[in-house]
C-alpha cells in the first residue's frame, strides 16, 4: 500500500489585503499573499519567500472579514501547481497553497468600537 502526504504549514504576514470574490457558480474564494522569512547566516539580511494562498467557502469568508495586510497568521493546506495558456499564447505557471486551516496569531487592529475586543473565530 502506498502512502503520500501533501501538506504545507506556514506562519507569516499578509503582504496585501485579501481579495474576496465569487465564482460564476456562486462559490466564494479569497486570495492573498503570505510572506515568510528564511533563516540566513548570522549578520545577513533575512530572505523573504512569498506564497500565494487560496481559501474557499467559510474559510474564504473568514479571511475576507478578519484578515488584512500585515496580520500574522498560521496557514495549513495543500500545495497545488496550475498551468494555463495566457492571452498571449504563452504557458503560465502558478504554485499555490489551498488553505484548509487559518488561525490569526495577532490581535485585530483596534477599531472605534469595544466589540473589537471579542475573540476571532478559528478555522
Amino acid at each position: 500500500m502506498s502512502f503520500s502526504v501533501n501538506r504545507a504549514e506556514l506562519i507569516g504576514r499578509l503582504g496585501r489585503d485579501p481579495a474576496m470574490r465569487y465564482t460564476p457558480e456562486g462559490q466564494v474564494v479569497t486570495n492573498f499573499s503570505l510572506a515568510t522569512d528564511r533563516p540566513v547566516k548570522a549578520g545577513a539580511e533575512p530572505q523573504t519567500d512569498w506564497h500565494q494562498i487560496v481559501c474557499w467557502g467559510q474559510l474564504a469568508e473568514f479571511a475576507g472579514e478578519y484578515l488584512a495586510k500585515g496580520r500574522l497568521v498560521y496557514v495549513a493546506g495543500r500545495i497545488v501547481y496550475r498551468t494555463w495558456d495566457g492571452k498571449d499564447g504563452q504557458k503560465r505557471y502558478a504554485t499555490e497553497i489551498v488553505a484548509t486551516e487559518l488561525v490569526a496569531l495577532d490581535r485585530r487592529p483596534d477599531t472605534a468600537s469595544p466589540a473589537s475586543e471579542t475573540e476571532e473565530p478559528v478555522f
